[in-house]
């Protein structure tokens, strides 16, 4: 059957945490929080209900990502790589040419958030090829 679709429950959550916790990292002083506050003009207040939405946005990502690398059949390391990238590629091109037109924030702004999702597409990619 072609939407013969098994999720791995546990494989989606573990990479979904993974991911958000990475996010807080990523955003957080540590890394790129202060380069985000020099460069964006106006600064988001995290709170609960955003971080609630972020979550269950990240969640659904890690949920696609499991049916993506379950249809391909990628298994390993390696292959989940080279999808999470591929992934980053197709959607991340697409949304970065329509940034540049229309978004107002700073070139650096833009890699920022390009490079976190280059790294959560790898992450739950590998992550889910490797639970195979």
């Amino acid at each position: 059957m072609p939407f013969d679709i098994q999720l791995n429950i546990p494989g989606i959550i573990s990479a979904a945490f993974i991911c958000f916790s990475f996010l807080a990292l990523w955003f957080s002083d540590a890394l790129f929080g202060t380069m985000m506050k020099k460069y964006r003009p106006t600064s988001t207040v995290v709170t609960l209900p955003l971080m609630m939405f972020q979550s269950i946005f990240i969640l659904l990502f890690c949920v696609v990502m499991e049916v993506f690398v379950d249809a391909i059949g990628a298994v390993g390391m390696k292959q989940g790589v080279y999808v999470g990238i591929a992934v980053w590629l197709l959607v991340s091109l697409v949304h970065l040419a329509v940034s540049f037109k229309f978004d107002k924030n700073a070139f650096i702004v833009k890699g920022i958030y390009s490079g976190f999702f280059l790294v959560a597409s790898v992450i739950s990619a590998t992550l889910l090829s490797m639970w195979r």
